[in-house]
């Protein structure tokens, strides 16, 4: 029996036994080894890998042993990964969904596969995107600028169609073929001037043409002048601008390390279908007719097509009193089915 004089002892004891017995029993808390040695209060860093061999971006080295420029892009590894993980997700997701499609026409145009995460920024890979400045699309084309491409050459003409019933910067497609055709002038045809160092072809460096993606390419011309760099890096830019191309930069490397950044369980498959091209009609077919031709439902067969409004949901046989060549996509293999259906239902005549 215990005295009473011992009783608060005792009821101490007890606490810390009971303390330290629940101690014992919680699991250990598992802290990846990188959160510890990350330096600016950051929580999360860059992969071992990179750390070791130094990291290249779209064919050119980023100097992060500037604690400027690894500050930019580690601040938006930790922004996505902490403030915006699940938007993070999505975009990874996405981008494993569309690669197969959009990665094949950055090559073409001998844009870098990095820039498959450009319309993940953008957009979100959303065909029906909708800024609050016009931007529309998956790559984001103000109308303005969608219309105005160099037609005097070919590899660089990235101008698309805009009427009454379609607008191709829904076509995903069309509008990646014309965002790296886009890209591909700003970094290699167009006419930049930088004081003192004349006139030359094109910005040569990657992330400044991101950049004026971004901001426009007047705007980025004017900032390199002001500040007599040529250097993404040197020239401080608009608020966005500054934040676009570090953000650029850590979704790729978070794509590209997972595992590291803790990213797991997202692939849903790949995006794929045929394509069908200069189908002129004699007669509209709405997307009624097209997915019952093709087994399918009339909002599959759109979401294919989401370059046609939602609204009109039909590929006219002309358009202004003209005949309408038309581009169509279609359920993977299904392409040699629709032409015959559109022949024997008397769309077409061959």
């Amino acid at each position: 029996m215990i005295g009473l004089k011992s009783l608060p002892a005792a009821i101490a004891l007890l606490f810390v036994s009971c303390f330290v017995s629940a101690q014992e029993a919680r699991p250990p808390v598992c802290v990846p080894a990188h959160f510890a040695s990350v330096p600016g209060g950051f929580r999360y860093g860059l992969p071992p890998s990179v750390e070791k061999k130094g990291l290249t971006f779209a064919e050119k080295r980023i100097p992060i042993h500037r604690k400027d420029v690894r500050d930019r892009i580690v601040d938006q590894i930790n922004y996505l990964l902490m403030d915006r993980r699940s938007r993070i997700q999505l975009w990874l997701s996405r981008a494993d969904e569309f690669k197969g499609v959009i990665v094949p026409i950055l090559r073409k145009h001998h844009v870098p596969t990095e820039f498959l995460f450009l319309a993940a920024i953008e957009s979100s890979y959303d065909s029906r995107a909708l800024s609050s400045a016009g931007a529309f699309g998956y790559w984001q084309f103000i109308k303005a600028t969608a219309l105005k491409g160099p037609s005097n050459n070919a590899d660089y003409d990235w101008k698309m169609q805009i009427t009454k019933w379609k607008d191709e910067r829904g076509d995903l497609m069309i509008s990646t073929a014309s965002a790296a055709k886009y890209l591909a002038y700003m970094n290699r045809a167009m006419k930049v001037r930088l004081n003192g160092k004349g006139e030359k072809e094109g910005f040569h460096d990657w992330s400044l043409a991101a950049a004026a993606y971004n901001a426009g390419p007047a705007r980025v011309i004017e900032r390199l002048n002001s500040f007599g760099t040529d250097d993404y890096w040197d020239v401080p830019l608009p608020d966005e601008t500054e934040k676009y191309v570090p953000r650029l930069i850590a979704t790729w490397l978070i794509s590209n390390h997972r595992d590291f950044y803790g990213i797991r369980g997202l692939s849903h498959g790949t995006k794929s279908f045929d394509t069908v091209t200069k189908v002129t009609l004699k007669k509209d077919l709405t997307f009624a007719a097209a997915a019952k031709m093709l087994d399918t439902t009339p909002r599959t067969f759109w979401e294919l097509n989401t370059q046609v409004c939602s609204d009109k949901g039909v590929f006219p046989a002309t358009s202004g009193g003209k005949a309408v060549s038309h581009t169509i996509h279609v359920p993977k293999g299904s392409a040699k089915k629709f032409y015959a259906q559109l022949k024997a239902h008397g769309y077409t005549t061959k």
